[in-house]
């Protein structure tokens, strides 16, 4: 890495020294182009990888050692990586290499996996299709529905009367890889509400792990469908705290609505999903049709009527 006080940086040009000239400018790095081509540099070295997703890059003091440029300058080049989504800070430990969410995530059942297993949500065996541990942490609260789920209430949602309350489900979910204990990067978020009259005395009550599906199923309301509604969006500050995101980072933002078969809404699942590099799959049919499989022969030639229509 070059040292980029011995080239025509412009760094020394006023007598004072690379590493004193945050001092003198009031906390502002040096030249902005400084820490832009250090960054340069940096993006360089991962791009062509050098370093790997999850390698631990230099740190600052070896930065500052190897270019002779001052700590703002060093931190203002990691700030653009990191604002990129290159590259993530781990408080105490440094700057890593950003690992992308290379994931597939069904949004319905795909073929072969049954319905009834994930109804309404498939994330826990899409993350062990893909060999990841899981798990979540969920918290129960009770809100008014006047609460905003994409911009309506979840009351409207819901069907229900105004003044009324909803029972909330807020998971904030974790993966990680299999037998390297309990899961810490956090994946998604995924909240439910329920109308609270008709839950209020069940274990959804509780933030104990339960199936949803099955309780609703126990309640006479059977889950038969769902609609959705998909929005990608930038991440607000308080979603890339505790999603660990880059400064500038696009999620999928989900609402689901589940019916009974008579068509009365059940349940509002809220979701926010990382969108670095994640695949969002869904598969669909027309109603009364299989879907199509390779024939096991050449079908039968048309008829000349068929073949006109």
């Amino acid at each position: 890495m070059a040292n980029w006080c011995s080239q025509d940086s412009g760094e020394r040009r006023d007598g004072v020294s690379p590493r004193n000239r945050a001092g003198a400018g009031g906390g502002v790095p040096e030249r902005r182009d400084v820490y832009e081509r250090l960054a340069d540099e940096l993006r360089e070295s991962i791009t062509s990888g050098q370093y790997q997703p999850g390698d631990k890059l230099p740190s600052t003091l070896e930065l500052m050692a190897r270019t002779g440029v001052a700590n703002l300058t060093v931190r203002g080049a990691y700030r653009v990586l990191v604002e990129e989504g290159l590259v993530e800070p781990v408080s105490k430990r440094g700057f890593y290499v950003r690992r992308p969410n290379l994931m597939t995530w069904h949004l319905n059942p795909p073929a072969g996996r049954p319905r009834a297993a994930a109804p309404l949500d498939g994330w826990a065996a899409d993350a062990e299709a893909a060999g990841l541990a899981h798990r979540e942490e969920i918290s129960v609260a009770i809100e008014d529905a006047s609460v905003l789920i994409l911009g309506r209430p979840a009351g409207e949602r819901l069907g229900l009367k105004p003044g009324s309350r909803v029972l909330v489900r807020r998971a904030t979910r974790f993966t990680g890889p299999a037998g390297g204990g309990a899961p810490l990067a956090p994946d998604s978020l995924s909240d439910a509400y329920y109308p609270y009259d008709l839950v209020r005395d069940t274990p959804l009550a509780s933030p104990a792990a339960v199936s949803p599906a099955g309780i609703l199923a126990g309640l006479g309301h059977p889950l038969r469908g769902y609609d959705d509604e998909i929005r990608p969006r930038l991440a607000t500050a308080e979603e890339r705290r505790i999603l660990s995101l880059a400064q500038v980072s696009v999620i999928l933002e989900l609402a689901r609505t589940g019916y009974d078969a008579e068509r009365h809404p059940l349940l509002v699942c809220h979701q926010i999903r990382r969108g670095d590099g994640a695949i969002y799959h869904y598969q669909l049919s027309n109603p009364g049709h299989r879907p199509a499989t390779r024939p096991s022969r050449p079908p039968a030639t048309p008829s000349r009527a068929t073949a006109r229509t």
